[in-house]
């Protein structure tokens, strides 16, 4: 990590893939799926993951080690991380089960959904770039 960053293009470089991962999560989420719906949830999973790993990378110029994330969730709080983890699967297989319901209704759950998992992937990008910027500057005073 050089000496010198600019935590501004930083942060609207993290900013940009969050609003890029929730436009296509927004968008996945309103088109009406019947069948696969479970498909779908796990493929804006690994498109919210993917997003993580990038904002990682965005601030410390390399990829994500087991070591650096093990760092990184000691630094959260295990237990906050956790927790959020376990309401991650709880919101995604509920948006599943509400997009089943409104099946009947298109319109309205193609609004709905695309707004269920757009703000969700949002909330995952938000908190995920307040930790990494966390340990950013963590790791920044111990270097000085």
């Amino acid at each position: 990590m050089s000496e010198t960053y600019d935590l501004q293009k930083m942060r609207y470089d993290a900013l940009i893939k969050i609003i890029q991962t929730m436009g296509g999560a927004a968008l996945t989420g309103a088109v009406p799926t019947p069948t696969l719906e479970l498909a779908k949830q796990l493929g804006i999973s690994v498109a919210d993951a993917w997003m993580c790993f990038d904002i990682y990378k965005t601030y410390f110029e390399k990829e994500l080690t087991r070591q650096d994330l093990g760092r990184m969730l000691k630094t959260a709080g295990v237990i906050i991380l956790g927790g959020g983890l376990a309401g991650y699967v709880g919101i995604r297989l509920a948006q599943a089960l509400l997009n089943e319901i409104l099946e009947e209704i298109p319109i309205a759950n193609s609004i709905i959904s695309g707004i269920a998992f757009g703000s969700s992937t949002l909330i995952i990008g938000m908190a995920w770039l307040a930790i990494v910027e966390q340990n950013f500057f963590l790791r920044s005073d111990n270097e000085i």
